[in-house]
This record gives structure tokens, sequence and C-alpha cells, in this order.
């Protein structure tokens, strides 16, 4: 058995003939096709890579089948895709972050988290859930306010129906992820002696009082940035769970700095054009082996998610990783923290992912740098909830 034969390599083979090289063998990529990732943008490329994969011998005689590649694998095409190789230098601490505050998670969402709890602690990791103490202290407020009126004595006017307490459910739901490895914080462990954080919180539980979840939401993109500032890793939202990423390896960052993030978000919403991608990729996940028309659907649905992955980084902040303390991301919390005050109220967290990028500068090369936080777990993560179930 050779280590490769060069004329199947070339396409002119006598020996092998149509059937390429046998297992075993490395067949070099022929030919790249260039490709705009944007109709509107001539700067920003992929390249399409038509490597060829091992196949496999079936019955003695060798079929149409190709092994299917393992994340490690993906990681070295999504770089070649890319034109720009995975990092190994600048490591990732082992944490995974979920925020969520307020009412409840879902049945379904805390099943899957304490599934990931379990298997993360087994791999080595740490899984934090954060909270906003004070958001829930105003929330409880009233909330009690309005069970207090519900049992008051009323006689001309209709007795308003008793709120539902779900503090039990969400307190019962903390300790079961507890007891799967999950460390429960508030988010106020991180504030400074100027209180500011707690202060914020405040003011975000009033408007969550007046069903204004918009500023809850902007509080978890401050949130996640500070706690990935204080002890890095993985920041996740509660409805992605770890699916079948390789828990086995140390992620990087993928610039030579270490410091831009790590990002990856696909989805927006559940009408997004990458879901039949996505579905199609995990219907393949466990295969082995893969057809000739499986490992090509294959190419094309990663290439594809490459693209929407590496475009994602100025618009989506589902996923989020890096080390702790970097310049931008103590620069982007500062410019988090400013925006606040001009604006006398949150914004988008994703109004700042030129600082993430670049710092404070926000000037540098974008189609690079989008480029870099491209992770090689991308399409190995899976959506939790059953709105959001592929």
């Amino acid at each position: 058995m050779r280590d490769t034969c060069v004329f199947c390599t070339m396409g002119s083979c006598l020996t092998h003939g149509a059937s390429g090289p046998p297992v075993g063998e490395t067949t070099i990529p022929i030919f790249d096709i260039k490709r705009s990732l944007r109709s509107n943008s001539s700067s920003t490329t992929l390249t399409k890579v038509s490597s060829t994969p091992r196949r496999g011998i079936l019955s003695g005689m060798e079929d149409r089948t190709y092994w299917n590649p393992s994340q490690s694998d993906e990681a070295l095409i999504i770089s070649r895709l890319l034109k720009s190789p995975m990092g190994t230098k600048h490591a990732i601490p082992k944490n995974i972050h979920r925020f969520w505050t307020g009412g409840p998670l879902s049945p379904a969402v805390v099943d899957d988290l304490v599934s990931d709890g379990a298997r993360a602690r087994q791999a080595g990791w740490t899984c934090y859930l954060w909270y906003s103490a004070e958001v829930e202290r105003v929330l409880d407020g009233h909330l009690d306010g309005e069970i207090k009126k519900s049992e008051g004595i009323f006689i001309f006017s209709k007795r308003p129906p008793k709120p539902v307490d779900k503090r039990p459910t969400r307190a019962n739901q903390r300790r079961r992820l507890e007891l799967a490895g999950f460390r429960v914080v508030p988010i106020e462990k991180l504030d400074d002696s100027s209180n500011w954080l707690s202060e914020l919180a405040t003011l975000v539980g009033g408007a969550a009082v007046m069903r204004n979840w918009d500023e809850v939401k902007y509080f978890s993109d401050l949130a996640r940035l500070l706690y990935l500032n204080f002890v890095g890793g993985i920041h996740m939202d509660v409805d992605i769970c770890l699916g079948d990423m390789d828990l086995t390896q140390t992620y990087f960052h993928n610039d030579p700095d270490g410091e831009v993030p790590l990002m990856g978000s696909l989805l927006r919403d559940q009408s997004d054009p990458m879901i039949p991608k996505l579905r199609f990729l995990k219907r393949i996940r466990r295969r082995p082996l893969l057809t000739k028309e499986e490992y090509d659907g294959y190419m094309e649905a990663l290439s594809a998610l490459v693209e929407k992955g590496m475009l994602a980084a100025g618009m989506l902040n589902a996923l989020i990783a890096s080390r702790p303390n970097t310049t931008h991301l103590q620069d982007t919390i500062d410019e988090f923290r400013k925006a606040i005050i001009k604006n006398k109220g949150l914004i988008s967290g994703m109004a700042l992912a030129r600082v993430m990028l670049f710092g404070k500068s926000r000037e540098g090369d974008v189609e690079q740098a989008m480029k870099w936080t491209v992770p090689p777990y991308l399409v190995r993560l899976d959506p939790d909830t059953d709105e959001s179930n592929l």
C-alpha cells in the first residue's frame, strides 16, 4: 500500500483507473474555485475545496463510499475554505457559560443543560449558569405585590386573578443544574466598588416589570462580556446545547495575538435558510461512512455554513469564546458603559461588534478578522428547545 499515488492525483493513473487510490492514501486537491461570499462584495471570498476523501472497502470491493469527517478533519476543511488556519497558540479556558434571569427555563432546556453539565464535567470542563440577583429581586418584589393585591377584599370590583408563582420551579431547576455540575452564580459577583452593575440591574428589573424584555436581552449582552473577561471560556445561549462538540480538545483563538473572539452563530431564528443544511448535517452526523452523494451534500452544506458563520460575526452573538482579560473584551466593556451613559439606557451588544474584532480603534482587515471568528466546532452544536429543535 502506497502513501500516495501521484498519477491518481493528476487524474491520469492507469493502474487504479477511475476508482482512485485505495483507503489510506492521501488525495491532494488539484483545483480551487474562488467565489464571492456576497453578491454585493468583491473582496470577501471563500475557497471551494475539492478534495476527494478516502474511500471505504466493502466486501473486498471498492464502493462509492467515503469516510465521514471527524471534527478534527472538518477543522482542516474549514481552514482550507477560509484560507486561514485554526489557532494553536492562545488557549481558551474550558468553561461553558450561559445566562438566564427572571422566570424558570423550559423543561426541555433544563433536561439538555443537565445532560451537557454531566458530559462537560466528565471531560474536565466547568459549566456556569449566570443570573442577576438584582433583576430578580425587583421582579420578585413586584410579584409579591400582585399576589397580595389578589388576596384582598373586593366588594365593588371583580377580584383579579392570582399570579402564578414560578419561583419554586426556578429554584428547583437551579438545584438540578448544580447537581449536574453547574456553578449557578449571580452576575453581581463581578461588580466593582462603584456598584454600577447592580444599579444598572435595578433599572433593568424595572423595565422587565413593564414587560420591556429588550432591556433584559441587552443586559444579557453585557453580562456575557463581563464573565468572559473575568474567567474566559465559551458563552452559549441557553437554546444551544453541546451536540457532538469534541470536549477532549482545547480550543484556541485563531488570530496570532489571541484577541479576536471565536463566534460562529448560524441561526437568527427558525425561518433561517441555513436550517435545512444543519438538518442534513445532523442526519448524517453519526454515520461512519457516507455515499458520494452524501459527501457532496456535506461539502456543500459545510461551505454555506462556514460562509454564514463568518459573516454573522457582525450580526449575531449567541456564541462567543475568548480567553480572559483580553484588550478587545476590556475595550468592548468600556465602550458599552460609555454608550449606556450617552444613550441613558442599554444598547445591543452587537452594536459594538467592531470593537470586539479590532479593539477601541475599530479599524482593521474586516475580512480576515471575520475569518478568525470561525470556530472548529461551528456545525457541531445543536439547538436545544422544542421551538428551535432541528
